[in-house]
C-alpha cells in the first residue's frame, strides 16, 4: 500500500544555487576593464534579491559591473523532477509498479480528410489522431491511447492537477485525455481509441496516426436558406437577398464507418478537371455516435441566389382589439449551375399563423417553422408564392 508520495520539482538551476547559498560565503570574480585581468573576492550572500553581498569592507546590493558569482560546490538537488512514492511491504523485495497519474502538456485532436467524387454523391474519408507532446519528456516505444468525450475536470485551483496523461511505468503506456483511435472500446460515457502499434512521442513533437478510413460513403450536397425577417405583421416591400448555405451530409453507418467519431475538424477536397485535389472547405464536427448524420457546413453558395419580396399586406380589425394580418410573398430562386439543385427553404413564423395559397407543398417542421423543398433547373429559376394569415 502507498504510505506517502511526493513530487519533487526543485531541480538544479542558477536560481536554486543562489537560494541554497544564502547565508554562505561565495566568491565574486570581477574582470578589470581595459586590462582583462580578474580579481577574486569572498563575500557573504545575504539575499538573492539584488543579490545582496556583504564583502569585508562593504555591502553591495547588486553584482559589481563585469562580475560573476562562483560557488565552491553543487548543492544536493536533483537534476530532473522526481516523483517519489513510499510503500508498505511485508518484506524487502523488488516489485513491478504500475503508476497512474495526471499530467499537463499532452493534447490530441481528430483530423478528418474527405475526398468528394465528381458528382458530389460519394466520399472517401481518412481520419487521423493528431498527438502533441509538450510535456518536456520523451516517450520511446510507447503504447498510446486517447479518450474521446466531454470529460469533466475540476476548475483550476480547486484541485491541483498533475496533468492529463496516464503512464504505466512498467509498460510505458501513455493515455492523452481530451474533451474534446485505431481500435476502440467504451469506457463509461467515453470511448478509448488505442494506436495499434508502439511508437515514439518526443517532447515538442506532433505526430499523426491513422484512426480509420472509409471508402465510397454515400453523401449529398444540401442547399439551405432560411428567412426570418419578422415582417409578417408590418409592411415592407423591399426586395431582400436571402443567403444560401451549402453543407455536405453523410450517415455515420457502413462503408468503414458506423463507429463513434471523436470531435475534430473535417477537411474536404475535390479534384478539378485535371485530376488535381482542390481544398473546398472545412468544418468542425461534434462527437458523433454511430448511425447519426454528419453535416459539414461549407459556407455560402456561389451560384444559388434567393430573392424574397412582400407582395401584399393587409390589416383587418377583429373583435376585442385584435388585428388579423394577411401578408403575401414571392420568393425567386435562381440557379447558375449546369445541373439542377433542390433548395431547402424555410420560413420562421410568429404568433398564431396559417399558410394560404402556397404555390408548392410545404412541411411544418416545428411550431414556428415551415419548410419547402424547391427544385430549381440548371441555369434557370423557380418562383414560390404564398400568403401568411397571422394574428
Amino acid at each position: 500500500a502507498v504510505r506517502e508520495q511526493d513530487l519533487e520539482t526543485a531541480v538544479l538551476s542558477p536560481e536554486l544555487m543562489l537560494q541554497r547559498a544564502v547565508g554562505h560565503t561565495v566568491t565574486v570574480i570581477r574582470r578589470v576593464p581595459f586590462t582583462g585581468k580578474e580579481t577574486w573576492e569572498s563575500a557573504l550572500l545575504v539575499s538573492t534579491s539584488g543579490p545582496i553581498l556583504k564583502f569585508k569592507d562593504r555591502v553591495e546590493t547588486s553584482l559589481p559591473p563585469d562580475s560573476r558569482i562562483v560557488f565552491s560546490s553543487v548543492p544536493l538537488v536533483r537534476l530532473t523532477p522526481d516523483f517519489v512514492v513510499d510503500f508498505d511491504g511485508a518484506a524487502a523485495a523488488t516489485h513491478p509498479v504500475a503508476l497512474t497519474y495526471l499530467s499537463n502538456g499532452f493534447s490530441w485532436a481528430a483530423d478528418y480528410v474527405g475526398r468528394v467524387n465528381k458528382d458530389d454523391d460519394r466520399l472517401d474519408i481518412d481520419a487521423f489522431i493528431t498527438l502533441h507532446n509538450d510535456s518536456g519528456l520523451n516517450f520511446d516505444n510507447a503504447n498510446i491511447s486517447v479518450v474521446a468525450g466531454s470529460i469533466q475536470r475540476a476548475q483550476p485551483g480547486v484541485v491541483r492537477s498533475l496533468g492529463r496523461v496516464t503512464v504505466e511505468a512498467t509498460a510505458s503506456n501513455v493515455y492523452a485525455v481530451s474533451t474534446n483511435r485505431a481500435t476502440r472500446q467504451p469506457v463509461s460515457e467515453f470511448y478509448q481509441y488505442s494506436v495499434p502499434r508502439r511508437t515514439a512521442l518526443r517532447t515538442g513533437e506532433t505526430k499523426q496516426t491513422l484512426l480509420l478510413f472509409a471508402r465510397d460513403v454515400p453523401s449529398k450536397l444540401v442547399y439551405a436558406s432560411s428567412a426570418d425577417a419578422g415582417d409578417f405583421q408590418r409592411q415592407d416591400g423591399d426586395l431582400a437577398e436571402v443567403s444560401v448555405d451549402v453543407s455536405m451530409e453523410f450517415q455515420n453507418d457502413g462503408h468503414g464507418l458506423g463507429v463513434p467519431l471523436p470531435t475534430g475538424v473535417f477537411h474536404l477536397y475535390k479534384n478539378n478537371q485535371a485530376g488535381e485535389p482542390v481544398f473546398i472547405g472545412e468544418a468542425a464536427i461534434p462527437n458523433t455516435p454511430r448511425k447519426e448524420q454528419v453535416s459539414l457546413g461549407l459556407g455560402p453558395s456561389f451560384d444559388i441566389r434567393v430573392r424574397r419580396v412582400q407582395t401584399d399586406y393587409q390589416e383587418i380589425p377583429r373583435p376585442n382589439n385584435r388585428t388579423e394580418y394577411i401578408t403575401g410573398y414571392r420568393v425567386t430562386v435562381s440557379n447558375a449551375k449546369t445541373k439542377p439543385v433542390t433548395l431547402q427553404y424555410s420560413e420562421k413564423l410568429g404568433g398564431i399563423w396559417q399558410i394560404q395559397n402556397a404555390s408548392a407543398s410545404y412541411e411544418k417542421i416545428s411550431s414556428d417553422t415551415v419548410l419547402w423543398k424547391i427544385p430549381v433547373p440548371a441555369g434557370g429559376q423557380t418562383v414560390l408564392t404564398f400568403t401568411v394569415d397571422s394574428r
